[in-house]
Formats: C-alpha cells, structure tokens, sequence
C-alpha cells in the first residue's frame, strides 16, 4: 500500500504534482483567454492548487510515512508483517450475462 501512495504523492512526477500542475497550467489558459469569466475560473484553478491540493497531499504524505514506519515496526519481528491487500473482486453476472 505504501508503495501506491508513493506513486501518489511523488514530489516530482507523483499524481497529486501533476494534477497541480494541471491546475496551473489550466489557469494560464484561461487568464490568457481575458474575459470576465476566463479569470474567475483561473482564479478558481490557482484556488484549487494552492488551497485544496496542499492539504490532501499533506494527509496522504503523512499516511504514507505511518504506514512505512508501521511496515517497518513490524517487518522486523517475524509472523507480523502487514497482510497484502486482497485483489478486488471480479463483477458479480446477473442472469442476462451482463455485469454489474
């Protein structure tokens, strides 16, 4: 699990850094298309990026840093290491063949 929050929170090509600087990169878009509008949702994509984004990359860096550090703890005794995530399980048929 510590491992698909790295891939999340990577500082430089994490999912959370590119989804900021989409935000941003959206944001000059807008702010150079000049119209009333334009700006408003430039300045909610900034908003976005520096207000919303740094405090959920906040929780899941620290999510991340307790479970490696649980991981760890307990990879250093033997029998008590964190069990793997159970793979998801596959769509249920229903009586026509179709998925759910």
């Amino acid at each position: 699990m510590s491992d698909r929050l790295e891939e999340v929170t990577a500082a430089h090509d994490g999912i959370l850094a590119s989804l900021d600087q989409l935000l941003h990169s959206l944001a000059a878009v807008y702010d150079g298309l000049g119209g009333p509008a334009d700006r408003h949702i430039a300045a909610r994509m900034h908003y976005l990026a520096e207000h919303r984004l740094g405090p959920i990359t906040a929780d899941l860096l620290h999510t991340r840093a307790e479970l490696a550090d649980r991981t760890t703890a307990t990879s250093a005794r033997p029998g008590t290491a964190l069990p793997a995530a159970a793979p998801p399980a596959s769509p249920a048929t229903t009586a026509s063949g179709r998925t759910r």
